[in-house]
């Protein structure tokens, strides 16, 4: 980790100890994806690089980390370093010299360097293997767009990518990401997978030209100053978990506690339909704390005087709802229906996919008058009053409700859920036991096998694509994230990726479905 700098923008981990204890190395490295995906290698020397990687002196009990590095010199404008941890040189030597046999290794102080392949540079010392990516940008003036034009090079000189790999080798104590306590506790909790963003860095290198895009608003550094995120993935039986935390910008941290101090409203919950749900997002949002938070940001002033125009305040609208918002998907299918279109004077039949669904958005009121005073603001033309709201007509099936009562605003394309949410016809009908929707601030779920089960396997026009339907459906059974408490400065999430087959660890799930795809891709050679 010492050889990870700070300014890192990003940073992904393997823990392959971790993963070992649920999947031999040997069996991913002698598994049929692995040799399909050999195949698929255009280029012959990183084909053959992974034969044998297995005896190439790598420790496979322990972390590999990719880190991402701002440097306008390279392809994308960022340096992408592999850091591989080495238990035999000699063997990866050896490895170099079997796998690339014109590859000249030289001697770099207390290690070795050799360029490999087209796009990899690589140095080693006993303990450590670097791999920097090499393709490199030469910027051309653009005068149309005022800015430079990038034309991407086959590879950086040898001497300025043997600077690089000198710095790479050359991180200080000081400089390094080991000494940021968020991102030494990330790594220590034994996740099999971790990924690190640094907003700061991020954004000071891309803000400029957002800000840029923003018509002349500026963009103070502090508004991201000290944002972090931090996220740690495992495989485990029937699914894949995730724990993540995003870290506020020092300027924002005062408004932590108001956006991840309340859950979403327990009777707007209760209210939704369950029946055929297929996706649902909950949420509250705090208006105290957007008003703060726009303060911080100095954009108050100017979202006051764009309202202005229309007759409001931040304080009118923040203060016609509590926060509480949901949005929720239902019905969904997707079907192949024959029609008949007139084409070159004559009637053609040809087939078209249909898509059906209903969505619902929520939004609890808090001051009633101020949201009718927002509700006028709604053109006229199109829309016809429907008891306690409005209508506009879509199309044969769908119509956009706007409907409301003293307690909830609700739009729908179907009439049914919105009169039923209002009414509380819903109340009973269960929504889901893998998501609490109202124990989190905010929450989602996605009914994977609900959604896909009314997709008709008509609708591919490829034995491939059936493939890859049928299997897919076979795969993941629901998506479910929740979170938003504050804590620690941060605030918290959880991620289950829900399979299919409950048995297996989710890494043999993968790869299985890895290979069915692969088999399947045969189909259309």
């Amino acid at each position: 980790m010492r050889y990870i700098p700070k300014d890192a923008v990003a940073v992904a981990g393997v823990n392959l100890k971790a993963l070992s204890k649920k999947i031999a190395w040997n069996l991913i490295t002698g598994s049929k994806l692995f040799k399909e995906m050999q195949d698929r290698i255009p280029e012959k020397s990183t084909k053959d690089a992974m034969n044998g990687i297995e005896k190439a002196g790598i420790d496979v009990l322990n972390t590999f980390y990719v880190y991402v590095k701002t440097d306008t010199r390279f392809k994308g404008g960022s340096r992408i370093t592999g850091l591989v941890p080495l238990s035999d040189a000699g063997q990866w030597e050896q490895y170099v010299k079997d796998v690339f046999p014109k590859a000249e290794i030289r001697q770099k102080g207390d290690r070795k360097e050799a360029s490999l392949g087209r796009d990899m540079y690589v140095g080693w010392n006993k303990n450590l293997l670097i791999i920097i990516n090499v393709s490199s940008v030469s910027s051309e003036g653009d005068e149309m767009a005022g800015q430079p034009k990038l034309n991407i090079t086959s590879k950086m000189d040898q001497d300025d990518i043997s600077a690089e790999m000198e710095n790479a080798f050359s991180v200080s104590k000081e400089n390094s990401l080991i000494n940021n306590t968020r991102f030494t506790a990330l790594e220590t909790k034994g996740h099999d997978v971790t990924i690190w963003l640094n907003y700061e860095e991020m954004m000071t290198e891309y803000g400029q030209g957002m800000a840029d895009k923003m018509s002349g608003i500026s963009l103070s550094n502090s508004l991201w100053k000290g944002a972090d995120f931090a996220a740690g993935f495992d495989f485990v039986k029937g699914k894949i978990t995730g724990d993540m935390q995003y870290f506020l910008p020092d300027q924002m941290k005062g408004t932590g506690a108001d956006f991840g101090g309340t859950n979403a409203d327990k009777d707007m919950v209760e209210r939704l339909p369950g029946d055929k749900m297929d996706f649902a997002l909950t949420m509250h949002i705090s208006p105290k704390g957007v008003k703060e938070s726009l303060e911080k940001m100095g954009f108050l002033g100017l979202a006051n005087e764009t309202l202005e125009t229309q007759g409001l305040s931040v304080d009118t609208l923040l203060g016609a709802f509590t926060g509480d918002m949901a949005l929720e998907m239902n019905d969904f299918s997707l079907k192949t229906e024959k029609v008949q279109e007139p084409f070159m004077g004559q009637m053609v039949t040809h087939d078209v996919q249909k898509p059906a669904v209903s969505v619902s958005f929520v939004m609890k009121l808090n001051k009633k008058e101020n949201f009718m005073n927002l509700l006028k603001l709604i053109p006229a033309d199109g829309f016809l009053n429907v008891g306690n709201g409005i209508v506009r007509p879509l199309d044969d099936k769908d119509s956009l409700y706007l409907l409301h009562d003293d307690q909830y605003f609700i739009t729908s394309n179907k009439l049914p859920y919105a009169q039923g949410f209002l009414k509380g016809t819903f109340r009973g009908q269960k929504k889901t036991d893998e998501v609490s929707f109202a124990a989190h601030p905010w929450s989602f779920y996605l009914d994977v096998t609900e959604f896909m089960k009314n997709i008709d396997p008509g609708i591919t026009h490829s034995a491939h694509d059936s493939v890859l339907l049928a299997e897919s459906k076979k795969l993941v059974h629901s998506v479910c994230f929740s979170g938003g408490e504050y804590n620690n400065e941060a605030f918290d999430y959880h991620l289950d990726v829900n399979f299919v087959n409950t048995e297996e660890n989710s890494i043999i799930d993968l790869m299985d479905f890895g290979m069915k795809v692969s088999d399947a891709e045969k189909l259309n050679r």
